[in-house]
């Protein structure tokens, strides 16, 4: 049963008509999140000379990030079959969408609009999941334990090998750098493994890194769908609480009063959509 789908926009963006990056899908017996990936602001290269109001000001509207969400959200709607094939239809629809707009890739401002993103079938007892990067799914049991819990690709196969390069996300050369080299590139091999991360950007390359499986659920499980900014969220004990209990009022306190006690940690978007079993 559905019980919730909700996106918490960043906090400190709410109030300057700021583009909604994170979109979704939910229906009773499938769902889909799709998490833009963030723009670099028009004619800002070098960030370090960017105060955070001129970065806000200088940002795309319409962002690109969030058209993608949108394209891959709506084709995974009208679509059927395997959750992996309606992935790769999502990125193929974000290929007309960088065709359309993106005449020449710098990595930069003309990046290729694109999206992360993770979804789910339900059949009976049999869920279905697949993903990209680091939007996930986890499932509890009623006792608030964790049954099964996607990977966060990026955190476990780029981020190490990226964190070593010691250079400034600022830098224009640093982005371009990580986007080239670490964004869908299989051949990118260090000690016998792959170190880069995948997102749906309409490059064939990202098919990839697109991951999929099944796991068994039981009645009074809760499955949950989630971008990101949920990360942190996940092994909290009063967000389990919550979730066990859940009452829409009260997540819905709980979330806002987290995002504004640390925003680094739990205050940027953020998306989750809930079933209970």
């Amino acid at each position: 049963m559905l019980i919730y789908n909700n996106t918490f926009e960043n906090i400190k963006t709410i109030y300057k008509n700021f583009p909604i990056e994170d979109q979704y899908y939910a229906k009773e017996n499938e769902a889909i999140i799709a998490d833009g990936i963030t723009r670099d602001p028009i004619g800002i290269n070098d960030f370090s000379k960017c105060t955070e109001k001129e970065f806000i000001e200088k940002y795309p509207r319409p962002s690109g990030a969030e058209l993608a969400a949108k394209e891959i959200c709506n084709t995974f709607s009208k679509t059927k079959g395997l959750l992996k094939e309606r992935l790769i239809k999502c990125n193929n629809q974000v290929k007309i969408l960088n065709n359309k707009y993106i005449k020449e890739c710098d990595y930069l401002e003309n990046d290729y609009y694109g999206s992360v993103t993770s979804c789910i079938s339900i059949n009976n007892n049999i869920l279905n999941y697949a993903y990209i990067c680091d939007c996930g799914i986890i499932i509890y049991d009623k006792e608030g334990n964790i049954k099964f819990k996607t990977e966060d690709d990026k955190e476990l196969y780029s981020d190490p090998y990226i964190n070593k390069l010691s250079l400034s996300w600022k830098l224009p050369e640093t982005r371009k750098k990580i986007r080239k080299d670490y964004r869908n590139n299989p051949n990118n091999i260090i000690n016998g493994k792959c170190v880069s991360y995948g997102a749906l950007t309409g490059e064939e390359t990202a098919i990839y890194f697109i991951k999929s499986g099944q796991v068994n659920i039981t009645k009074n499980d809760i499955v949950i769908l989630y971008s990101d900014g949920f990360n942190n969220f996940l092994y909290d004990k009063e967000f389990i609480n919550n979730i066990i209990n859940f009452n829409k009022e009260k997540f819905e306190k709980y979330i806002n009063r987290k995002s504004k006690e640390n925003y680094n940690k739990y205050g940027l978007e953020k998306t989750i959509i809930i079933y209970n079993i």
